[in-house]
Order: C-alpha cells, then sequence, then structure tokens
C-alpha cells in the first residue's frame, strides 16, 4: 500500500488520479523550466507504455529529468491537477493599488513594481522621506554579478520602472520631474551609492496621460512557443512609433534567413550559460520552487504546479539536483520552444552609459506595453547580450548579424509574436522597497 508524502496537496477530481492503496509507475520524459504552469496536453490512461508530457517554457529553465523513465507516486485518491497553485499574495501586486491608498506616491510606485527587470530581481529602493519627492536608488543586495557583470541588464530593469513611474504619475495629474544622478555619477561599471535619480512629484493637472498606462497591469512577459503567425510591418511599427523621443533606435525581423541565423547564436549563447557553472548557479540560486517558497519570497524564477510539488516532495527538483551533471546537459533542450517565435526585435543605443540604459529600459517597457496593446507577446532573450568573458565572442557576432556598427550596444533583444498570455510574475510587497 502506498502512502502520500506528508502534506500533500488536494487536486482537481477530473485530473490525472493515483488510485488507493496503490503505486502507479508513470513512464515519463518531462521537461521542465521557469514557466510555472503544467499543461497537460492530452488525456492520459496509466499504461507502461505511455509517456507524460508536460510542456514548461522558460528563460531559465533547468533540466529534463530523464526521459522515459518512472516515477512512482504513492496513492491516496488525490487529484493532482489544481495543486500548488501560483499563491494568490505573490502575485496581488497585479490588482494594482487599494483604494485606501492616498500618497500618489505610493500609488505610482504600486505600478512602477509591477516593471519588466531581469530575473525577476527587483533591484529597487524608493526613499520618500523627502516630501512630495521619491529618491530612487538601485538594491546592491539584488545584482546579478556573474551575468550581468556590469549590471547594464539591471539598469535597463530600473529604466522601465522609472517609465512606469512616471505614466502613474501623469495619471493621478502629477509631472514626474526625473533628474538622473543628482549626486553624481557612479564609478566607470559599477553600482554606487548615490542615488539614480531624484522624483519629484509636481501638481499638474495639464499633464498628458498616456494611453499605454492603461496596459500596465495587463502586461506579461510570455515564455515557450508563439505561434508561427507572421509579424506585420504595420505591428512592428506600432512598437516602434511609442519609442519616439527616446534616444535609442528599434529594429526587428521575421525575415527566415535572419531569424535562422538569429537562433543559432541565441541557442549557442543559451548552452555557454548553462554549461559555465557560475552563470548558471546564478539562476539555480533563484529557483522558486512550489508555492510556499514563492509565497515567501516573491522574487527569482517561479516552478509550481503538481508536478513540481510532488517532484520536490519525492526529492527529485531542487537547488541541488539542478545542478547535476544529467540535468545541466537536459536544460540545453530547453531553449528550443523559446526559439518558436516568428519575429525577434532589438533596441540598440548609439553610446553605453548609464543613461543610456535607462533610455533602453524606458523603451522596452513601452514596446511591451504597446505590444501587449495590439494582442502581441514578447520575452527577451538575453544571453548573447551578456558581458561574461565567454559570452563576448557571441556578443560580437550578434552585433554583426544585426548589421550595427561595433560602437552600437544592444541594449535588448526579445522575441515578438502571439501566444496565449502567460501567468504574473511574483512581485515583492511595496513595503519592502520603501523607505520613509
Amino acid at each position: 500500500m502506498g502512502r502520500l508524502p506528508e502534506g500533500a496537496p488536494d487536486g482537481s477530481p477530473d485530473g490525472l488520479t493515483v488510485f488507493q492503496g496503490m503505486y502507479i509507475f508513470i513512464p515519463w520524459n518531462v521537461i521542465l523550466g521557469t514557466g510555472g504552469i503544467i499543461q497537460f496536453g492530452r488525456a492520459l490512461e496509466l499504461s507502461p507504455s505511455q509517456q507524460l508530457e508536460t510542456n514548461m517554457t522558460s528563460r531559465r529553465g533547468f533540466l529534463r529529468v530523464v526521459g522515459t523513465s518512472a516515477v512512482i507516486l504513492a496513492a491516496g485518491g488525490v487529484g493532482l491537477t489544481q495543486c500548488d497553485p501560483m499563491p494568490e499574495e505573490a502575485v496581488a501586486a497585479w490588482k494594482g493599488p487599494a483604494p485606501s491608498v492616498k500618497d500618489p506616491r505610493v500609488r505610482a510606485l504600486s505600478f512602477a513594481l509591477l516593471a519588466p527587470n531581469p530575473h525577476n530581481r527587483q533591484p529597487w529602493i524608493a526613499d520618500l522621506r523627502e516630501p512630495g519627492a521619491i529618491t530612487f536608488l538601485c538594491d546592491r543586495s539584488r545584482m546579478l554579478p556573474e551575468t550581468d557583470p556590469y549590471s547594464r541588464q539591471i539598469m535597463i530593469g530600473c529604466g522601465a520602472f522609472l517609465e512606469l513611474l512616471r505614466m502613474a504619475a501623469a495619471e493621478q495629474g502629477y509631472r514626474a520631474e526625473i533628474a538622473a544622478f543628482p549626486n553624481g555619477d557612479w564609478p566607470d561599471n559599477t553600482v554606487g551609492d548615490q542615488p539614480v535619480c531624484r522624483v519629484a512629484f509636481v501638481a499638474d493637472q495639464s499633464v498628458a496621460r498616456d494611453p499605454l498606462f492603461a496596459q500596465v497591469l495587463k502586461r506579461r512577459t510570455k515564455r515557450g512557443a508563439y505561434e508561427a503567425t507572421p509579424v506585420s510591418a504595420a505591428e512592428a511599427g506600432g512598437v516602434e512609433g511609442v519609442l519616439n523621443g527616446l534616444p535609442v533606435r528599434f529594429g526587428w525581423t521575421g525575415e527566415p534567413g535572419a531569424m535562422n541565423r538569429l537562433r543559432d547564436i541565441a541557442r549557442r549563447a543559451w548552452v555557454i550559460e548553462v554549461k559555465k557553472d557560475s552563470t548558471y548557479l546564478e539562476s539555480v540560486k533563484l529557483f522558486r520552487i512550489t508555492g510556499p517558497e514563492i509565497a515567501k519570497k516573491r522574487d527569482g524564477l517561479s516552478f509550481h504546479g503538481p508536478f513540481f510539488w510532488w517532484m520536490n516532495a519525492l526529492g527529485l527538483v531542487s537547488k541541488e539536483t539542478a545542478m547535476a551533471p544529467f540535468a545541466r546537459q537536459q536544460a540545453v533542450d530547453l531553449i528550443e520552444a523559446d526559439l518558436k517565435t516568428p519575429a525577434f526585435a532589438w533596441i540598440v543605443t548609439p553610446v553605453n552609459d548609464r543613461r543610456a540604459q535607462l533610455a533602453a529600459g524606458a523603451a522596452y517597457a513601452r514596446a511591451t506595453l504597446r505590444a501587449t496593446e495590439m494582442g502581441l507577446s514578447t520575452h527577451p532573450l538575453s544571453q548573447a547580450l551578456q558581458e561574461f568573458p565567454e559570452m563576448l565572442p557571441l556578443l560580437a557576432e550578434h552585433k554583426r548579424a544585426l548589421g550595427l556598427p561595433a560602437g552600437d550596444t544592444v541594449q535588448m533583444f526579445f522575441r515578438l509574436g502571439r501566444a496565449t498570455p502567460g501567468e504574473p510574475a511574483p512581485r515583492r510587497p511595496l513595503t519592502e522597497i520603501i523607505r520613509s
């Protein structure tokens, strides 16, 4: 007779069920990733010849556990399709601020918190001790030193945060006057103690509301395969149009030859990141496996759902197993689903200083909101843009493939296409980033 692991969750009776008092052997070929939801593609009969397939997709997925092997589930009449959901408290921020929040700065920060950012690190500190202003700092405890050694991507996330803050201020009738590095610039290629910017909230009922603000609570990063339906020139032009006035350039392609070259570079970049211990471990440390850990941390890369709950309870999925040799080898395959896209797009700056990186973040935030408005999905593929030594040859090859001058910097490279919307990513409580 089998026995469930302690704390086994209940689930839906219409899903896959293990029967009272029996061990059920399920051969499987499982793909794991950071998308966080398991999608059962077809009905299952519990026969030794069948495979349980789950499609998990991610920018930072981590392993495909020994395909065509067997996992033993001890039974107790428990359905497995709806246990271990995304914790509601982890994604509560996507509902927007409560009506009881009156301070316009705090209301604006409630939206800014939803900005896209690398590895969902949320590297933001908002000091509210000065009335009518926000002093915005970068949280140096939330860097990515292995994959983002100069904190370029972190700064892009800060730029996205500030763009949503600006929009949310305007929506309330305030002009956000943003002064970058008011206490001086940081030393080259480092993140300093000085503020990133000071944002003054100036009451101004004539300030223009940004129509993209309506998409802030709807925006999602969508991992996994996209539909093959082409992105039209008009759609790409719609994305480009909302970047007017920013010191960036936008490019895109759906041409088959160019797409194949860029897919090949992205694939090789992913292999480099996964095969290097320090860069892959940086991601693994940010894995949040099952709902309780997601609810506790509310950042990083989320894995949840019935499969992850069971595999974690049985000791087969954890941060430790993710670094095992077989897991590392299988992780290489996970890029394939993310390469299924009809178009790539990119954001370029002629210089690569901190202000350019902030502008690129604002541009990317606006691009994703416009894509959401048009029913398109987006997902960064940043590996080939990373500046650690082993990646530098591919970074240069990637720039040549885009036909760019050597002096330009590709700040963002991302997928663009149609897909079922993803789920919202966890966000930390606003109280964790506010200093008052």
